[in-house]
């Protein structure tokens, strides 16, 4: 409960100073000039219907004059908004929502300051207990709209004023009193401490309502926005399918986030001779060839619950174990070698194709080696990228380098071998100095189709 207490004012903290996300203050914007444009049509109707009513209903013509001046001055106000939203001035639009709203209250105000003139002036009771005064809450209540909690304070500010005013108005125009309830509820007179503090508690209730309704829908657009900033994040690198399994579960998002160290297996495949294959085809024709490979490696990685890393030019990195494992080690590592063969596998394929319209061949090389590594975001604000980094990373890269030497598609560590079961066919070449290592390390070829 404390921690959601603390999230709360944490958040409330980040709303009063601008700190929210910018695509998120972004949307809020846009949802406020929505609101403006919705409050035009809500303001624009009232206006319609306090004319016709007034014009129809009143008993002489001074209702007739008072109830058009009010109307026409309320007009006025609503078609500035309409100038200023058509022109799409959005600063203007924002500050002139203010004056909105102290124009909402001085017309509700000013229609029961108008009949108590008129028709009551002795007994200034007939504008406090109007039922015109339940539309001084309409200005607070409409701020709902525009996710503004600023205007909702401006508005239940200029509403307790208002009540303020009257009551102070009351005392000293020495308006009928009384401590009986009949008499209060019934009669001309009024309990000003009730009254008071029924006006008083009122407009707070529904300020405080409206408030939260406010806060709620703010916070559930930024948890929605950070939700699916989190999903698009993680789409880079894995499955629907496995993007959704780990959205689910928070804890697997907070090490997502933090970073950890945990053992991985680590693939890199390259295309051979990529240069003098590029050079002899149209650009068009090599991003083509590019996306259509990359798509099948993409595709190998993700059957075998792994995460496409990065593309480093021709190359791609992918990693199996992190920031989600199969279970174990060895399940990453058998994870990643079938990725490899399944990559080998849709290559075949993919050849096959390019050699029927007359098309070079493209040859791959993978390399694979297995261990423990920092996996988390790294980068600065606003440029994060969830990655792995240390020594099985680039040993990875290094004996994917050897294939072309070698002259073999597909090696593996004796790490990543002695973590395999019978069924893959795989044998070793031999020790092989790697460079940044100190010891030779055994290198195996895997067998495939």
């Amino acid at each position: 409960m404390q921690q959601k207490i603390r999230k709360g004012i944490g958040f409330l903290h980040s709303m009063r100073t601008g700190q929210l996300d910018p695509t998120i203050q972004e949307v809020l914007g846009r949802e406020e000039e929505n609101g403006a444009r919705a409050l035009l049509y809500f303001r624009f109707f009232f206006f319609i219907f306090f004319a016709a009513g007034g014009s129809i209903s009143a008993s002489d013509i001074k209702d007739v004059i008072s109830n058009m001046f009010f109307a026409g001055a309320y007009g006025i106000a609503v078609f500035a908004q309409w100038l200023l939203i058509r022109k799409k001035l959005h600063r203007a639009v924002h500050r002139f929502n203010y004056f909105l709203v102290l124009a909402d209250h001085a017309l509700f105000a000013g229609l029961m300051i108008f009949y108590y003139v008129h028709y009551s002036p002795g007994n200034f009771n007939h504008a406090m207990k109007s039922p015109y005064i339940v539309l001084l809450l309409i200005p607070s209540l409409t701020t709902l709209i525009q996710f503004r909690q600023s205007l909702l304070l401006f508005s239940l500010a200029v509403c307790v004023l208002t009540i303020l005013g009257f009551f102070g108005y009351a005392k000293l125009s020495g308006a009928p009193q009384t401590s009986n309830w009949i008499q209060y509820s019934l009669g001309d007179a009024v309990i000003m401490p009730a009254w008071l503090t029924l006006w008083i508690l009122m407009p707070l209730i529904v300020a405080t309502l409206v408030g939260y309704a406010i806060f709620r829908s703010i916070r559930m657009v930024a948890e929605i926005g950070r939700s699916e900033g989190q999903k698009k994040q993680l789409a880079r690198y894995f499955s629907p399918a496995v993007v959704e399994e780990i959205s689910s579960a928070q804890g697997s998002i907070e090490s997502f986030e933090k970073g950890e160290r945990r053992p991985v297996a680590v693939l890199f495949a390259d295309i051979w001779s990529f240069t003098t294959l590029s050079e002899n085809m149209p650009p068009d024709r090599v991003a083509a060839m590019l996306s259509e490979l990359r798509q099948l490696q993409m595709k190998a990685v993700f059957n075998n619950n792994g995460m496409v890393d990065k593309f480093i030019g021709d190359a791609i990195m992918a990693v199996f174990g992190a920031p989600r494992s199969s279970g174990s080690f060895g399940g990453d590592v058998a994870n990643a070698v079938r990725a490899g063969l399944e990559m080998h596998a849709a290559l075949a394929v993919f050849n096959a194709a390019r050699k029927a319209t007359g098309e070079t061949e493209i040859r791959i090389g993978i390399g694979i080696h297995a261990g423990e590594a920092f996996a988390g975001n790294l980068g600065g604000e606003g440029q994060l990228e969830y990655t792995v980094i240390g020594d099985v990373v680039n040993t990875a890269s290094r004996i994917e380098h050897l294939c072309k030497k070698a002259q073999a598609d597909f090696l593996i560590s004796e790490t990543v071998a002695g973590e395999l079961e019978a069924s893959f066919k795989h044998e070793k070449i031999g020790l092989v100095k790697i460079r940044g290592r100190e010891k030779p390390m055994g290198i195996h070829r895997v067998i495939h189709g």
